[in-house]
């Protein structure tokens, strides 16, 4: 029924109406060189009016021969007008018109012109790319509240509508980066090249496009095309006390010669000795370049290549009480000195190189297909900390801290310990090694052989992308545009580990400890890898566990677009195919049967539609609405039950079904523009994926979640005011609530085979959805002033984020019953135990100067500063979990509480940037 169903909305947007004279051509923004939706397009002799597609293109046909003025008008550019001679007979291509915008924020063309410096790093200094808000929204800069949502908000991790990355579609010309295993766009593999990758389309939420189908979330698509950046030279160096402090930029672009090249390179560098977090480091360096040859105008072939190797040192987040005792809410407790020198536990070690090709043949201007191939190779490495029936290493280690200790005068010199020596909140290393160093020598004297103790091992993530990608656009008559695509892409991620130090120690043991202590009569059941057992480890060997998830996606999608004169219609359609299957490569004892070799294939074939409507009241008033509904195939990353040991999958495996709406008003007036907006979005059958240490049974559990059930609602305003030609007012607001709406079931796997998988009802109907603000509010105040000189002030609120939930803490607890004495104590006891605390709220002053000086005509040297967090409030949480850990014995949340992140204080980021 969904194929049949397809074939029929195909057959319907591909009737054509064939028309002999008139005119067409494409609108695209004078700036940014993309296309221009939505902009009226007139001849006004002949009153005739067409409306431009998503691709900007129009067509006027059944227009009368002879002369005419042919006008073109956007609330958001100049009026554009040209005389024309309309010839009997022949549809004439005006090629491309480009208009000027008139940005409503006096500010935009500052912006515009130092967009490297002003888009903010948050999506760069986020390892897995997680944050939603920067890089789709950048594109969306007539809308006042997405603005505000792009930048102002990002601070506490600001998600649009509430929802995770992997509802939000992002491409590459073309051709789709959303990882296949995981759901989301990794920004971190651009490597802060913001010069190259500026150039961007934006669908916001569920708006039609013209490159892709797009998701809940909306959709990106970069492009890199080496004609279209501007010729000449731009540099920058910049300035910041963020997780890097120095980063210079280069890119320089030829434009297209008259042999129809062009080339465009561009480089970066960022760095620091020691970031604003103790003892982290930061070394980057980026490379792009992107080569066209334009044969004709039908025809063109672009490359595009681009990495960036990247080492850094970061944090964790730790409990309250160990930020408290340090004095600092940037205390980090993954590092420690090392002879001298300091030394971070977890660094990471990440790599992207990524290479496109494509195709663009444009039979006529109103009709282009884009035909594109990709490979990406992804290579990340976080090192960590591994011990073996030794104490915990870790200075932050719960019976380390004072709270543990039930005596007061011991509670109170550990107190005095992490209060006033730093060895106490750091990681000692030259302890750990000197532990080893004495293990080799008891096995010298002995003549035994026990190896390490300590170790520093090393996670992989990495993966290797096929991808192919084809988009066709084209206009069927004056009114309707057709556009559709194909993708297939197939992904081989690999998972495992590796020795990144020995410490001193002769070879590591590769069991599980935790096994190994349940079970000491039976040795296998230790064994990560049967078919090696009790193997020596030595220095970049593999050992705990190595697979790979190997998935496999394809995907056709149809949109039609009508534009009319007082409407706008369209409406769209997406079939998916997705298979995926886990390869073990070690045999492991707690699943001999179940871990080595390929294991089952799980296939999904999905269907989504969405369609939207626009009534333009006059040009200034319009109304919208979306609505979507579809299926969605379980991410690999959420549908293995523990990878690392078994194939075993959840129960009941299937696709997630969701349904969204919104309705929107707009208006823009020359001194007074906004949007107000409100949206639905139901998601059923939801995954989701947990690890964690577990007290009560002493070793590591792999937690899923199935049957989940989400509801996102809330209403978003974003207005701006001209003051003053050159003073803009302008403010956004986000009104939402996010919320599980069910009691679905947890799985739980025991990674050291003690038990067999359990299942359990998990009480979350109406808890928060997690990890971002439903409340945000912010005012900006930007002046243009006189002589190129820019200022901006920005106060921004936001409130109502939550901790992420440990779904243990919200099972029944079949023994909680003993531990009250009447019922109603029992009923506190629950309260406090399934508690889901809110993060601080955060009000945030910042500010911005700008001035741009104009060498000659085409040189001009450009100074930014920027200003965050002005009254340097250091109690910002961006972030926290509850702990998988649970005090079983006492049953409170005391022993193991919340873990969180801060954002540092004050924050200034210095730019100076030459282009000529």
């Amino acid at each position: 029924m969904k194929i049949k169903l397809f074939l029929l909305l195909t057959l319907v947007a591909c009737l054509p109406v064939w028309a002999q004279t008139g005119l067409k051509g494409v609108v695209k923004d004078a700036k940014s060189g993309q296309p221009v939706a939505g902009v009226t397009v007139l001849l006004d002799n002949q009153g005739i009016t067409v409306t431009t597609g998503p691709n900007g293109d129009f067509s006027i046909s059944g227009a009368t021969a002879g002369h005419d003025a042919l006008i073109v008008l956007s609330p958001d550019h100049k009026d554009w007008s040209q005389n024309v001679e309309i010839l009997n007979g022949v549809i004439d291509n005006l090629g491309d018109i480009k208009i000027e915008s008139v940005s409503f924020n006096s500010n935009d063309d500052f912006t515009y012109a130092n967009s490297d410096i002003v888009l903010t790093e948050s999506q760069l200094e986020d390892e897995e790319g997680n944050t939603q808000a920067v890089g789709t929204l950048a594109g969306a800069n007539d809308n006042p509240f997405y603005q505000a949502a792009s930048f102002d908000f990002s601070l506490m991790r600001f998600r649009m509508r509430g929802y995770n990355s992997e509802y939000t579609s992002t491409s590459i010309n073309g051709i789709n980066f959303n990882d296949a295993v995981r759901g989301r766009f990794n920004y971190s593999m651009m490597g802060g090249l913001n010069q190259a990758f500026k150039s961007k389309s934006t669908g916001i939420g569920l708006d039609a496009t013209s490159f892709a189908f797009g998701e809940m979330g909306g959709a990106t698509n970069i492009t890199t095309y080496a004609k279209d950046y501007a010729p000449g030279f731009r540099g920058s160096v910049a300035f910041t006390n963020g997780n890097y402090k120095w980063r210079g930029m280069v890119t320089y672009a030829t434009g297209l010669s008259k042999s129809g090249w062009a080339l465009t390179a561009s480089a970066v560098g960022r760095y620091a000795g020691e970031g604003i977090v103790p003892g982290s480091f930061y070394n980057s360096m980026g490379y792009f370049l992107s080569v066209q040859k334009v044969f004709n105008p039908q025809h063109s072939l672009a490359l595009t290549t681009f990495g960036a190797p990247t080492s850094r040192a970061s944090n964790s987040a730790v409990v309250q009480e160990a930020y408290d005792l340090a004095g600092s809410n940037l205390y980090n407790s993954n590092w420690g000195y090392q002879n001298g020198k300091k030394r971070n536990a977890k660094t990471v070690n990440s790599f992207d190189p990524t290479a496109l090709l494509n195709w663009i043949w444009t039979p006529n201007v109103n009709t282009t297909l884009n035909t594109g191939l990709a490979f990406h190779k992804s290579y990340y490495a976080s090192t960590a900390l591994n011990w073996f029936n030794a104490p915990d290493p870790r200075p932050d280690y719960y019976r380390y801290l004072p709270s543990y200790f039930t005596d007061e005068e011991t509670a109170e010199y550990y107190t005095h310990l992490w209060q006033t020596s730093e060895e106490m909140r750091q990681i000692n290393w030259d302890k750990l090694y000197y532990v080893n160093f004495l293990n080799n020598y008891e096995d010298e004297l002995k003549g035994t052989e026990s190896g390490a103790t300590y170790s520093v091992e090393k996670r992989h993530s990495n993966q290797a992308t096929f991808a192919f990608n084809t988009n066709l656009n084209t206009r069927l008559n004056d009114v309707v545009t057709l556009q559709g695509g194909a993708n297939a892409s197939y992904t081989r991620s690999s998972y495992y580990k590796t020795m990144d130090d020995l410490m001193g120690g002769k070879f590591w043991l590769d069991v599980d400890q935790y096994a190994e202590r349940d079970f000491p009569e039976n040795a296998d059941m230790a064994q990560n890898d049967l078919d090696n057992p009790n193997r020596k480890v030595l220095k970049g060997d593999r050992f705990g566990y190595d697979y790979n998830l190997n998935s496999l996606n394809a995907s056709v999608w149809n949109q039609m677009v009508i534009n009319l004169a007082k409407w706008d219609f369209n409406y769209s359609l997406k079939a998916s195919y997705t298979s995926y299957q886990r390869e073990g490569f070690m045999r492991n004892g707690r699943a001999p049967e179940n871990s080595k070799g390929k294991g089952e294939t799980h296939t999904f074939i999905n269907a989504a539609i969405k369609a939207g409507v626009t009534y333009k009241l006059d040009g200034r008033n319009s109304f919208r609405a979306h609505i979507y509904y579809g299926n969605r195939a379980p991410l690999a990353n959420n549908a293995y039950v523990s990878p690392r040991i078994k194939d075993d999958v959840i129960a009941n495996l299937k696709s997630e079904n969701i349904f969204s709406g919104d309705i929107s008003y707009t208006w823009n007036y020359r001194s007074f523009q906004g949007v107000i907006s409100a949206f639905y979005t139901d998601m059923r059958n939801g995954t989701e994926r947990y690890s964690y240490y577990d007290d009560q049974y002493s070793t590591f559990m792999n937690y899923a979640l199935t049957d989940v059930h989400k509801v996102y609602k809330g209403v978003e305003l974003g207005l701006a005011y001209k003051i003053l030609p050159s003073l803009t007012l302008s403010g956004a607001m986000n009104l939402a609530r996010y919320q599980y709406k069910n009691r679905p079931t947890g799985t739980r796997s025991y990674e050291n085979g003690t038990e067999a998988d359990i299942t359990k009802t998990v009480y979350l109907k109406n808890f928060y959805v997690s990890g971002t603000p439903q409340e945000a509010y912010s005012v900006s105040l930007n002046w243009a002033a006189p002589k190129m000189w820019f200022f901006e002030v920005t106060g921004t609120y936001m409130d109502k984020a939550y901790i992420d939930l440990s779904p243990i803490r919200h099972e029944q607890m079949d023994e909680l019953y003993t531990m009250a004495s009447t019922e109603e104590e029992l009923v506190n006891m629950m309260k406090e135990i399934s508690k889901q605390e809110k993060l601080n709220s955060a009000f945030v002053l910042g500010a911005s100067i700008g001035h741009v000086i104009y060498l000659n005509r085409r040189s001009s040297l450009n100074l930014n500063l920027n200003v965050d967090n002005i009254l340097n409030n250091r109690k910002i949480m961006t972030g926290g979990y509850q702990q998988g850990r649970f005090d079983y014995k006492n049953y409170t949340t005391g022993k193991f509480p919340n873990k969180i992140y801060y954002a540092q204080g004050i924050k200034v980021y210095l730019n100076v940037g030459i282009k000529f």
